[in-house]
């Protein structure tokens, strides 16, 4: 008998506890055993190998007799043995175990390979990653065992298209790709549809400041009511250093499919379903392009009526006149009759083979670019250089001017992703800053800044933007109607006929728009415009830009192409039914008899309440109580709002309406007891505008719940 330490007892047990526990975790492929397989309890089998090995352990130290490794092996057997009788599966050959639990992975969860892989093709294409460094990253990966399968070239990865050359079409003078309007109808439709109402969008971009590059992106999204999330796809995109010679070349594709669908429906869940085209969203030029029509420096350029311009002071202009022109109609366009309105009378819009396509209703004025990027433009250059005299602000106010602007970004909500600029950078805003400006800012600003009757003039224009932009003043329409035609009348009178541009003149028709699509938002290009922001980023060489936007746009969504339209529609109906609470917490405040879960956050479809940011935590409430909320608490399946309010609230200007009927007020006196309110008393946010010492509260046009 070989006489044996306990030190050299322990050891060896201890290598033989190593060998079991590393069959536990370790497969022969490097693989970690999934804490969720359902054939083993791995916490199970762990803690009592363990605690029954210590034991082991402890018994064979206090002994003196150790036989051989054969009686240690024996002796761990044993212990592995006497477990429960889940262990009676395992065998104790190591390659018997190793196969079962590979077996156990394989049929009851994905491959730990497979969702590395998955979670590095979805961080590449999320992130935009470089395809040089998603193949430098697999190729330092591939160096370990655990990832020797992993493949070294991010294109095979990513799944990146192999002939997509093959697939551009010529359009002179450029290319063209064409992804479908039907696969982006199934993959973006959501499940609960009656039908498919389409809006289109056309526009060029430019790619680059140093090359005369430029797309020309056909893209479309499905229409929803009431609209949810407006999710835009390509349907066709032309790249050239020149825009596309001949429209109808350029839209021939598009008219095919479209006009295939639109007579045959489409197919979605085992459900036919109609389809149609309700908007085509453009500015004037590209407008002018597709219909083949003159541009809006033309004497006949208004798509809406037949007005004539004039020329005065060097340029074309639409004196205002209270005798309206008569209205283009969808019959006329196809006649042909005003020849000074078409470039070609033999030449129309291969549009017109669309069923059921008015070529005039159906392409409304872009509030974008005729009144943020144009009318609000307008205004502003006049007022600081460009007007007359009498008209302009003085140049001690301007800085008064960017000084007030500035100081109310500190106001303004987490809805507002873009701060506005001083009058300094007015040439370099967005659009979305002359929105900002018209609707919300320039009513409190210019009161101080500019005369009497240039900013009465200005709050025509900003409350017939308001109803129009608002679906809760539907019932004001005729009077945005009488405003409109008012605040061209006014311009001339003010700044001079010579300046009724296209833009102007277009102002006449918005209510037209209302009347058809609803608020402007509806038919606006707000969204195609972020879309091709997206597109232009896909470029990241300037070689074969075109082949590029293909393959990262297939690459982004090979991997989720079956899971797109249910997860809008989950989203919608989560959002319909119940808003969502966000972040809990225990820090109160509270009120006597209500108990619950509290919340930060409360998430509505158009809005987000945040009770830690001040800014994003005003309301008003279908009472008129203009309302800081404190708290959100969850209370026996209701949400409660716990907040205080201001006890004295006036209207801001009382010409040409009361601002309360708008619910825009001057607010005063925060109450100093807590109260509650229900969330289905909730009508809108608002924001406070502080401005010296007024506190002005606006609502925030799109957060009507």
């Amino acid at each position: 008998m070989i006489q044996s330490s306990a030190r050299t007892k322990r050891r060896k047990i201890k290598n033989e506890l190593e060998i079991i526990n590393s069959l536990y975790y370790e497969t022969d492929n490097c693989v970690v055993l999934n804490a969720e397989t359902e054939i083993y309890n791995n916490n199970e089998i762990k803690s009592n190998v363990m605690s029954h090995s210590q034991q082991s352990i402890n018994n064979n130290v206090s002994s003196t007799n150790f036989s051989s490794t054969s009686t240690v092996n024996a002796n761990l057997a044993n212990i592995i043995l006497s477990q429960d009788t889940t262990l009676s599966k395992i065998s104790t050959s190591n390659q018997t175990f190793s196969e079962q639990v590979q077996n156990s992975i394989d049929h009851n969860s994905p491959p730990r390979s497979t969702l590395t892989l998955d979670f590095l093709s979805n961080w590449a294409t999320t992130f935009n990653i470089p395809q040089n460094a998603v193949s430098g990253l697999l190729k330092g990966l591939k160096e370990h065992k655990c990832f020797s399968h992993f493949p070294v070239d991010s294109r095979t990865l990513l799944a990146t298209p192999k002939q997509t050359s093959l697939n551009i079409q010529t359009v002179k003078p450029g290319s063209y790709f064409h992804f479908g309007l039907a696969k982006g109808i199934l993959r973006y439709a959501s499940s609960d549809l009656k039908s498919i109402k389409l809006a289109i969008g056309i526009d060029g971009l430019p790619i680059s400041k140093s090359s005369g590059g430029q797309l020309w992106p056909i893209m479309a999204y499905i229409i929803t009511d009431p609209p949810f999330h407006k999710k835009v796809f390509p349907v066709g995109i032309y790249y050239g250093f020149e825009k596309p010679k001949d429209s109808n070349e350029y839209l021939l594709e598009f008219v095919t499919e479209a006009a295939n669908l639109i007579n045959n429906g489409i197919n979605l869940n085992n459900v036919h379903l109609e389809v149609s085209i309700s908007i085509i969203c453009c500015d004037t030029p590209a407008k002018s392009f597709i219909l083949k029509i003159k541009g809006h420096s033309g004497f006949s350029s208004c798509t809406r009526c037949c007005i004539e311009g004039e020329y005065i002071n060097s340029r074309v202009c639409f004196p205002y006149s209270c005798t309206k022109s008569k209205e283009r109609t969808h019959e006329a366009y196809l006649s042909g009759l005003d020849e000074d309105y078409h470039i070609s009378t033999e030449s129309k819009s291969n549009l017109i083979q669309l069923p059921n396509f008015d070529i005039v209703k159906s392409f409304p004025l872009d509030y974008m670019h005729l009144v943020c990027l144009g009318v609000m433009k307008k205004l502003l250059l006049l007022w600081i250089n460009k007007g007359p005299l009498i008209v302009r602000i003085r140049a001690k106010k301007m800085d008064e001017l960017s000084n007030l602007l500035l100081s109310l970004n500190t106001c303004l909500p987490s809805d507002f992703a873009r701060k506005i600029r001083g009058v300094q950078d007015i040439m370099r805003w967005k659009a979305t800053e002359y929105r900002m400006f018209l609707l919300y800012l320039g009513p409190i600003v210019l009161k101080s800044v500019q005369n009497e009757e240039c900013y009465h003039h200005f709050m025509v224009l900003n409350i017939s933007m308001i109803i129009l932009l608002s679906p809760d003043y539907k019932y004001l329409i005729g009077y945005a109607r009488k405003l409109l035609d008012y605040f061209v009348h006014k311009f001339q009178l003010i700044y001079g006929n010579h300046l009724i541009s296209h833009n102007i003149h277009g102002l006449l028709h918005l209510c037209d728009d209302y009347d058809q699509f609803g608020p402007l938002d509806n038919c606006s290009c707000f969204v195609f415009e972020n879309y091709m922001k997206e597109l232009k980023s896909l470029i990241r060489k300037h070689e074969m830009p075109l082949q590029q936007i293909v393959n990262r746009y297939f690459e982004k969504y090979s991997n989720t192409e079956d899971n797109i339209n249910n997860i809008t529609n989950i989203q919608k109906q989560i959002f319909a039914e119940n808003p969502i609470l966000k972040k809990t917490h225990k820090n109160g405040p509270l009120i006597e008899n209500l108990t619950g879960l509290q919340y930060y956050n409360l998430s509505f479809q158009r809005m987000e309440i945040k009770i830690k940011k001040e800014n994003d935590s005003f309301i008003l409430t279908k009472d008129k109580q203009v309302v800081k909320c404190l708290n959100i608490i969850s209370n026996n399946s209701e949400i409660i709002i716990l907040g205080k309010y201001f006890k004295s609230v006036f209207p801001f200007f009382s010409e040409p309406i009361d601002s309360s009927k708008l619910d825009i007020f001057l607010v005063e006196n925060l109450s100093d007891n807590i109260r509650s309110w229900k969330i289905s008393e909730i009508s809108k946010k608002v924001m406070i505008l502080k401005n010296e010492n007024q506190f002005v509260a606006m609502p925030i046009l799109h957060s009507t719940i």
